[in-house]
């Protein structure tokens, strides 16, 4: 484990110099923030992704001159928001990007980084969008801890639109 920043190249690069593999979890969170402030959310989602993605190619331009065996495979941990709101059914990986939020829009933003990358310059990445994860230790603003906290305390359930939105959740 190393903490650092994913926009530091000088951080990144040398750790992924060093993997066979690089999973990027690395987001902001909370699309309500996203709305007060998008800084953090570019630098994460689209400054910090690049900076992944040339530190990968570096390495496989060093798989070119014999300097390693293979490059590693990034995997970038998208976001199903990127599909914007699906009126019926479930997004597919076909459908156009619609992000509804500057959370969403630099994730999309990221996801598109790394196709351009993959097509580009080969760079070995793979592109998952789940939806939206719950489980222990989860920020007290997400959902589910804050209509569990406000129920207990018998304070109001913040609710948006018409509380009619749906959303998939995985633990």
């Amino acid at each position: 484990f190393c903490k650092g920043d994913i926009a530091d190249a000088s951080v990144v690069g040398p750790l992924v110099a060093e993997a066979d593999a690089v999973v990027n979890f690395a987001a902001e969170s909370h699309v309500d923030r996203s709305i007060l402030d998008a800084a953090a959310f570019l630098m994460t989602g689209v400054i910090g992704i690049h900076v992944l993605l040339e530190s990968v190619r570096a390495e496989t331009s060093r798989v070119a001159t014999g300097a390693r065996a293979a490059a590693p495979r990034l995997v970038l941990v998208s976001t199903d928001e990127v599909y914007g709101s699906i009126e019926e059914g479930a997004a597919r990986e076909i459908d156009p990007l619609a992000p509804r939020s500057p959370y969403a829009a630099a994730k999309a933003a990221g996801d598109l980084l790394g196709r351009s990358y993959h097509v580009t310059h080969g760079t070995d990445v793979v592109i998952t969008r789940g939806s939206n994860t719950y489980g222990p230790f989860q920020h007290p603003e997400k959902l589910i801890p804050l209509f569990i906290t406000n129920a207990l305390e018998d304070r109001p359930l913040p609710l948006y639109g018409d509380g009619l939105q749906r959303r998939d959740w995985i633990h």
